[in-house]
């Protein structure tokens, strides 16, 4: 039998491959906003239609990768894609690539090295570890660099690792991080570069 911390490590490590092939995608002019729409739709349709009828390979991911008390089949994945779309609409194309590098990187690293050598409790959020934001404030700056400068990567990253720790509401209904991250990030070095530079 599979532990909850291998399938929460195994659904990390998919976060990341699933983001590294949106993001080349989208850097190599591949998929653009309005491809990233109607994939969107496709996926909400099929996440609307898996919670009457089982389809084979959207049910093995489901099945495999999602917990129990998801309201909505998918709403990680569509959440994700829903970041990265609202990103590239809203921000220049450095600043949204760097912002979805961040996303694709900083969230999965502080979870995986949180949970595996992770020590000392996050005064934000009890739950997870202080270690693991490290990491993925690290990873998130240094991989943000290849889009935008040291100053804007930095900024980006410690702003979208402080807004993963918080718990975001909005009308008793928790924001998820595949939204927060992306965003915060993105509006952060859009603001630094704006003001400060």
């Amino acid at each position: 039998m599979i532990n909850v911390n291998q399938i929460n490590i195994e659904r990390r490590i998919l976060h990341i491959l699933i983001g590294i092939i949106l993001l080349l995608l989208i850097i190599f002019n591949l998929l653009s906003p309005l491809h990233l729409f109607f994939l969107l739709i496709l996926s909400g349709t099929l996440s609307l239609i898996s919670l009457k009828y089982k389809i084979p390979i959207v049910n093995f991911f489901l099945e495999r990768f999602e917990g129990k008390e998801i309201d909505l089949p998918g709403k990680a994945f569509l959440l994700f894609m829903a970041g990265i779309l609202l990103t590239l609409k809203l921000f220049p194309k450095n600043i949204a690539l760097a912002s979805i590098i961040i996303l694709v990187f900083s969230d999965p690293i502080s979870h995986i090295v949180g949970k595996t050598l992770g020590r000392t409790k996050y005064f934000l959020d009890k739950r997870k570890n202080i270690e693991g934001h490290i990491a993925g404030f690290i990873v998130g700056s240094l991989l943000a660099m290849f889009f935008v400068s040291p100053l804007l990567a930095i900024a980006g990253s410690l702003v979208a690792m402080l807004f993963e720790s918080i718990i975001i509401e909005v009308q008793e209904t928790q924001l998820d991080d595949n939204l927060i991250i992306p965003l915060a990030a993105g509006t952060t070095m859009f603001l630094v570069f704006r003001f400060l530079m």
